[in-house]
């Protein structure tokens, strides 16, 4: 998991999520932008809903971005 903010940053360990980025046409209701390093572990059984969900293309671009900043 990792952190998501409506407080844009312009940096390396930042990253935009756009209305594109989302499935079934269900955004956040702000701009917002994942904080790379920012990561941590969460237990399924505390997660109560899901609101939102991105692509698996994001997800990929996520993936490699973080993996760009553990090299």
């Amino acid at each position: 998991m990792v952190q998501i903010t409506s407080k844009i940053q312009t940096n390396s360990l930042s990253l935009p999520i756009n209305k594109n980025d989302f499935v079934n046409d269900k955004e956040l209701p702000l701009q917002s932008c994942i904080r790379l390093h920012k990561i941590f572990l969460l237990n399924e059984n505390l997660i109560i809903s899901k609101n939102t969900a991105v692509s698996s293309g994001f997800l990929t671009i996520v993936f490699k971005k973080f993996m760009k900043l553990i090299e």
